[in-house]
């Protein structure tokens, strides 16, 4: 399996400058192609969240959509900036499929919908935390999460010059991390270092059956297995994004929710620690 289309959501006022750049540090790596999905709402959920605000009528219509064609194409020319510093074509029709360049699409709609979709047919869905002041990036994470199915790699405030130097995987043998593992080997199998971190809860005993690290053989990559003993007082999320720390890690691979949403936002949750706190890019699955 390769991976060979990495999608970066977009939308008007989002900078998506790390995450292009974590973008084509995978891409090269991977030979992929970057495909940019510019997202804005179309006149008609424009419409609907104004229609209390004031009276609509041609002249609104026509001045929203005159708005959102400014915001794309502020988007692609900040795009087209961005390929020219880095040295990445921006084409429409690429000559080989095994070349790092980027492409432009603009789509109308909500945000849930489109990105479901386009997500769907790419092989990694790029994203940044969730940021309050910032609705769009929060409704990517979840919907990239939960309902795309492919890998979701949330980037931090910093993007580190190999993102495949120390890749490492928390792994609890759930059905989540499963998924991760199976959809991401190509990138696994790219990757200088590997390690396996498995945290000594409850259900150590059962999860340490799974061998991981025997499967990863099987594909050509050889992980180091690192148990992590529990105390009191420190979260499971704590202890693998401290772990991932020490060890340089460049990317943390974890199944993402493994418990429900609800219980995770109660009571915490490895997931909801690591997307709240990692300084480091994070490789997730539902």
């Amino acid at each position: 399996m390769f991976l060979r289309s990495l999608l970066v959501p977009t939308a008007p006022g989002i900078d998506a400058t790390r995450r292009l750049d974590a973008a084509l540090r995978l891409g090269r790596r991977l030979h992929a192609h970057i495909g940019v999905a510019f997202m804005a709402p179309g006149p008609a959920q424009v419409l609907a969240g104004m229609a209390s605000l004031l009276p609509m009528d041609c002249t609104t219509l026509a001045a929203i959509e005159h708005g959102v064609r400014e915001a794309a194409a502020e988007g692609k020319a900040a795009l087209a900036a961005w390929c020219e510093r880095a040295g990445v074509p921006l084409t429409a029709k690429p000559e080989r499929l095994d070349a790092t360049f980027a492409t432009w699409t603009e789509l109308s709609g909500e945000v849930e919908p489109l990105l479901t979709l386009a997500g769907r047919v790419n092989d990694l869905v790029i994203v940044d935390p969730p940021n309050p002041k910032e609705p769009f990036t929060s409704r990517v994470l979840d919907t990239a999460l939960f309902s795309v199915g492919r890998p979701t790699l949330m980037v931090g405030e910093s993007v580190p010059f190999d993102l495949l130097d120390h890749v490492v995987i928390a792994w609890n043998g759930s059905l989540e991390a499963t998924r991760l593992i199976g959809q991401s080997i190509a990138l696994l199998h790219e990757a200088t270092r590997v390690t396996v971190v498995h945290a000594r809860t409850e259900r150590f005993d059962e999860t340490r059956a799974a061998d991981l690290c025997g499967y990863l053989q099987w594909h050509g990559v050889v992980a180091e297995a690192v148990t992590l003993p529990v105390h009191d007082g420190i979260s499971v999320g704590e202890m693998v994004l401290a772990e991932a720390e020490r060890r340089g890690a460049s990317m943390l691979a974890l199944g993402a929710y493994t418990h429900s949403r609800v219980r995770e936002f109660l009571l915490g949750g490895v997931t909801r620690h690591v997307v709240e706190h990692a300084r480091v890019p994070v490789l997730m699955a539902h």
